[in-house]
């Protein structure tokens, strides 16, 4: 009864990190999605000609984008090493050094996806805020 006790509380304790990588996998990606939004909307011709620093300040925009993509790449290449870690794990779950060092890992991966996600959700607010006084006015239709 008490393997059967320690398989289960294994598996559920492994389907909870293998869980948490897989919402990190999944944040990263819709992260991809919205830099290329931003990048995007910051190449675009929707913005009102002749803004004092408009040029510069699109540029320093765009590299601090570039550096997040950067960023996130390298993250998610973490990620995927991490996870296949977890699934050596499963093959060597006695092992405890192994078994502290992934739990140390998986805690380490935590806190740098979540501010990964906090300084893009800062930066893509900025730009959003710059943003939303440089559009150019529709103009009506009079016809």
């Amino acid at each position: 009864m008490k393997d059967n006790q320690t398989m289960s509380e294994r598996t559920q304790k492994m389907k909870k990190l293998y869980w948490h990588v897989q919402h990190w996998k999944s944040d990263l990606q819709f992260m991809e999605d919205e830099t290329n939004f931003v990048e995007q909307l910051l190449n675009s011709d929707i913005f009102k000609p002749n803004m004092p620093n408009q040029f510069e300040r699109m540029q320093d925009y765009l590299g601090r984008l570039d550096e997040f993509k950067e960023r996130k790449t390298r993250l998610g290449k973490v990620i995927l090493k991490h996870e296949n870690r977890l699934g050596s794990l499963l093959e060597r779950y006695d092992d405890d050094a192994l078994k502290t060092s992934i739990f140390l890992r998986q805690d380490d991966l935590e806190m740098e996806v979540l501010s990964c996600t906090d300084d893009f959700k800062n930066l893509k607010a900025e730009i959003f805020n710059y943003v939303g006084g440089t559009l150019k006015k529709r103009i009506a239709d009079t016809s």
